[in-house]
């Protein structure tokens, strides 16, 4: 038990590691808030229609959408900081049973939510590149978007890198939850993530590519049924 009489357990009767319910329940919001936010980002691009970062679109309209993609930049940079959060709490959570695979899984992690933080706030970059291309003669207009995707790229290559790390860290914690005889997180998080490092993979090697999303969205299931599932022990 805690010193504060609270405790909960992860695992089965068998092989059970008691647990602060009150670090239950903060590893439950941030994975489950952190996952809503980036739903809610992915649900807004598709209800505004939204065109892709990476296509000249974006900064094409971005005077008329300027207030839409700020919006979609904070709520998906708000989802992968509290995803950062929950890599931590995750550790704290599973380095009784698993030291080394819970401390990989968390540095893996947080790395690939940290570059994909890096490249979150792009309405701020774009501004300063419409700016530009609004005020140049129509015969330089050509040269701005090309410099503007040039950038982008760069952004797309720290898009993929992120994807990739991200993933990494959830098949690290399911071998982790694994060794927490939590089997069915486990397994499920090795096999998500697998599929995710795939995605990933294959964005890396055919860029652009749709395959991302795989990798992202692979991350988020993860986060979200682990995050309700701490909730579910910590009220239990």
């Amino acid at each position: 038990m805690t010193s504060t009489g609270s405790a909960a357990a992860i695992g089965d009767p068998r092989h059970t590691v008691p647990v602060d319910r009150r670090l239950l329940l903060g590893a439950g919001v941030t994975g489950t808030v952190g996952s809503l936010l980036l739903l809610t980002t992915f649900v807004l691009i598709g209800a505004l229609g939204l065109p892709d970062t990476s296509d000249p679109e974006s900064l094409l309209r971005f005077p008329e959408i300027q207030h839409a993609r700020a919006v979609e930049n904070v709520l998906y940079l708000a989802g992968i900081a509290l995803w950062a959060v929950h890599h931590d709490l995750l550790h704290r959570l599973l380095r009784a049973i698993a030291p080394v695979l819970s401390t990989a899984a968390r540095t893996v992690g947080s790395l690939g939510a940290a570059v994909l933080a890096a490249g979150a706030l792009l309405n701020v970059a774009t501004a300063a590149m419409s700016q530009t291309y609004q005020q140049a003669a129509p015969p330089d207009r050509v040269g701005v978007v090309l410099a503007w995707q040039a950038a982008q790229g760069v952004l797309d290559a720290m898009l993929v890198a992120g994807a990739l790390l991200l993933p990494v860290g959830v098949v690290l914690f399911g071998l982790a939850l694994r060794s927490g005889r939590s089997t069915l997180l486990g397994w499920g998080s090795v096999a998500v993530g697998t599929a995710g490092i795939a995605g990933a993979v294959a964005a890396a090697a055919t860029p652009p590519s749709a395959m991302v999303a795989v990798s992202i969205l692979g991350t988020l299931a993860f986060h979200l049924v682990a995050g309700i599932r701490w909730l579910w022990l910590a009220h239990s």
